[in-house]
């Protein structure tokens, strides 16, 4: 058995700024009572805030770890739509060549990238909200755990949509400079 739960505990209430000289009093207290009193390690008079940080602070390590893990996973999905959508704008050099010849503006070349990586991002987050959705029934229903929160639903799904949308803005960049001419080139 661990030894915190054989030892009583009690509370004491202070203001913060007389945490310190109420532990000495306590601790006086508690001794002028009994002299004999054993306090082994991790027992003794602790202030609420030391009580918190025992009892927290592995999982402030542990939130800290996943968040460096979403970092890197956000960077490797905003590279990958970087990449996708740059093969899309080598692909369609011609396509987007034609349509700037026949009157294109740069804008609506632009426009055009964006809108199309929206519609494929924004059905990846429908899938992926549903995904998550059924999930969280499935762990509330079989480990009695507490539903997902439909903000951080909602956070997620507008994060997608905002990391998409800043991630295919160089290549659309890009796609919305080539030159009219470049449709007269033999493909």
């Amino acid at each position: 058995m661990r030894a915190d739960v054989l030892w009583p505990g009690y509370v004491a209430r202070v203001r913060p700024s007389r945490t310190a000289e109420a532990i000495r009093e306590i601790h006086k207290a508690l001794f002028a009572v009994n002299p004999m009193r054993h306090m082994p390690a991790g027992a003794g008079i602790h202030s609420f805030s030391e009580l918190r940080e025992r009892h927290f602070g592995h999982e402030r390590g542990i939130a800290l770890l996943m968040s460096v893990i979403c970092l890197i996973l956000l960077s490797v999905t905003a590279a990958g739509i970087v990449g996708l959508t740059s093969l899309w704008v080598g692909q369609r050099t011609r396509q987007i060549g034609v349509r700037r010849a026949i009157g294109a503006r740069k804008i609506d070349i632009l426009r055009y990238f964006q809108i199309e990586n929206l519609l494929i991002a924004g059905g990846g987050a429908v899938v992926g909200t549903l995904f998550a959705l059924g999930l969280s029934e499935w762990l509330m229903r079989h480990y009695e755990m507490m539903p997902l929160p439909p903000f951080y639903v909602g956070l997620g799904v507008v994060a997608m949509l905002v990391l998409g949308q800043a991630a295919v803005l160089v290549p659309a960049r890009r796609a919305s400079n080539v030159p009219p001419f470049v449709a007269a080139r033999s493909g």
